[in-house]
């Protein structure tokens, strides 16, 4: 052969392209997903939703929490109640486990002390002579009252000053002959009626009255199950309040007893419509009105009462508002059954929150529901016990004594924290294919000049695994808005904000090869001004790589 012959130039296999295919994965708006098979995950769920709440167009960081103030006592916020009239008069109250507190303002004051229980209901009712609350515990302890002056505690030596109404009195010898023994109070069609306390005995003033004699309903026949009373409300079938209202009473067993009319002195105008069944509920304040409905957080779930009436307790599972997480909230339920659970339904924030009262440090969270969608996430870090609402602000109560503000600055109490997104398991259209995530990209709407530092990855087989979360973005201060920016330091004339702007991470490296992946967003949030960001989308390519058998 030719000495040459090696330096020929010979042809090369044709190059091969990698063969990539993408998909767009959209934000998870229908919130945790706990209850769907797996490998049949339909679009737009969690599997982790920590600091991001749902929205109707994707999810958001939520905001941080600042102290509002601190009572003298560091022993649990166990309840709270507001009392509100006329148009610039609104006042918060917090109970520990001996006294009452307005904590409208700093510092916080002392309105009754000597208590010998801190879980507290109230009701509010107007009438000709003034707007009235009346504030009862479960202990028992003398009922105290409210006309947005002077608190007055209706004991046994209580003397009603010049032009106040009278005190609440029982029958002689009954046990809430001085008024004590009432642990429940509600309002229904201008009446306060009350419970008494282990008993299956409800109580009632005369119409428009907010003090003078009780009259007795016994119920003790009306329900099957035997336990006591836990509470009663107003039940509706429309939104509004009309002739269709009705009064139930609900067990510490769960059964509900339905009246309906004006006067239980009256056989025509009073009369018991049905009796049914749910699990028990998680404490007497552990139920909220929602539209006409009311929704009572039990160990099964947040059930509605409209569903008792037509479904079997076993079915009444599958109505429940928390069935996507109900894996989440029965583990919850059983753990923490030592407090008493409470909702709040934050108008202004369009989510309704629930506690998940006495974990450890470290451990604190809370749920929220997306009001609209009905959508769950957990915030984590909040030791919330109960909740309070001033005017368009909301607060929460926390095993310490302490009163946080709630949506305020990128820091809970000047501590960062992490917001963690697992979406729902991706097949990538390929099932029992394995596939390989190549890279992934993320769409945002945020705040122009937001500082969040972004982390995508993702999690394979059904095992869900975090990596280390980032590093918080530089803090750039505060913003020039009203009741954000510094005084002194703000611009007058900035007193817009900032329209959002897309923001997208640019292409990034997943590498996981599996047959089931799982996108995961990790958001550190360390700044003053409280975070503006919004999750779209998460783009992805990835390639198929066989079936393994």
């Amino acid at each position: 052969m030719s000495q040459y012959q090696s330096f020929k130039r010979v042809a090369v296999p044709a190059q091969v392209a990698q063969k990539l295919d993408t998909i767009t994965l959209p934000a998870p708006t229908r919130g945790l997903v706990l209850n769907e098979n797996e490998a049949f995950m339909q679009p737009g769920a969690a599997l982790v939703c920590d600091n991001w709440k749902p929205t109707l167009r994707g999810v958001s960081l939520r905001g941080g929490c600042t102290e509002w103030c601190q009572l003298p006592e560091t022993t649990p916020v166990i309840s709270s109640f507001q009392y509100v009239t006329g148009a610039n008069e609104h006042f918060m109250f917090a109970c520990n486990a001996t006294k009452v507190y307005d904590v409208t303002t700093v510092p916080a004051v002392a309105v009754a002390t000597g208590r010998t229980s801190g879980n507290y209901a109230a009701a509010q009712m107007s009438n000709a002579a003034d707007d009235w609350l009346i504030a009862v515990n479960d202990a028992g302890d003398p009922p105290l009252r409210f006309n947005g002056t002077a608190w007055e505690v209706m004991d046994a030596a209580y003397v009603p000053g010049a032009g106040l109404p009278t005190k609440i009195t029982g029958p002689a010898g009954s046990p809430v002959e001085n008024g004590g023994n009432l642990v429940y109070v509600c309002k229904y069609r201008n009446r306060f009626f009350f419970i008494e306390r282990n008993s299956m005995n409800a109580w009632y003033l005369p119409l428009n009255s907010v003090g003078g004699a009780l009259l007795m309903i016994p119920l003790s026949g009306a329900a099957t199950k035997g336990g006591k009373l836990l509470f009663c409300c107003t039940w509706s079938i429309d939104a509004g309040d009309g002739v269709d209202d009705k009064l139930i009473f609900m067990t510490d067993l769960g059964e509900i007893i339905v009246f309906t009319g004006g006067d239980p002195s009256s056989a025509a105008n009073w009369r018991q419509e049905g009796r049914f069944t749910m699990s028990p509920p998680l404490g007497m304040n552990a139920h909220r009105a929602i539209g006409g409905d009311v929704l009572v957080a039990t160990i099964d779930g947040v059930l509605p009462v409209s569903a008792a009436i037509t479904k079997d307790r076993a079915e009444l599972e599958l109505a429940a508002i928390s069935r996507n997480i109900n894996l989440m909230w029965r583990s919850e339920a059983i753990d923490k059954r030592d407090h008493p659970w409470t909702f709040c339904k934050w108008d202004e924030y369009g989510g309704v929150f629930t506690t998940l009262p006495g974990d450890l440090p470290g451990k604190h969270k809370c749920l929220v529901t997306n009001a609209a969608t009905g959508a769950w996430a957990r915030f984590t870090g909040w030791d919330a016990m109960c909740w309070l609402r001033l005017r368009g602000d909301a607060f929460f109560g926390t095993q310490t004594g302490r009163i946080m503000q709630m949506d305020r600055t990128g820091y809970d109490d000047g501590a960062p924290y992490v917001a963690t997104l697992v979406g729902g398991w991706e097949m990538f259209q390929s099932p029992s294919q394995t596939l390989t995530w190549r890279q992934a990209r993320a769409s945002f709407a945020a705040r122009a000049g937001e500082p969040f530092v972004r982390q995508l990855s993702a999690t394979t087989d059904y095992v869900i695994t975090l990596p280390t979360p980032p590093i918080a973005g530089p803090d750039p201060g505060l913003e020039d808005l009203w009741d954000e920016g510094l005084w002194d330091d703000a611009l007058w004339d900035e007193g817009v904000p900032h329209p959002n702007v897309v923001r997208n991470t640019g292409w990034v490296s997943i590498g996981m090869t599996g047959f089931s992946h799982a996108p995961i967003v990790q958001v550190t949030v360390a700044q003053q001004a409280r975070p503006v960001v919004d999750l779209i989308n998460i783009a992805a390519t990835f390639e198929r790589a066989g079936v393994n058998v």
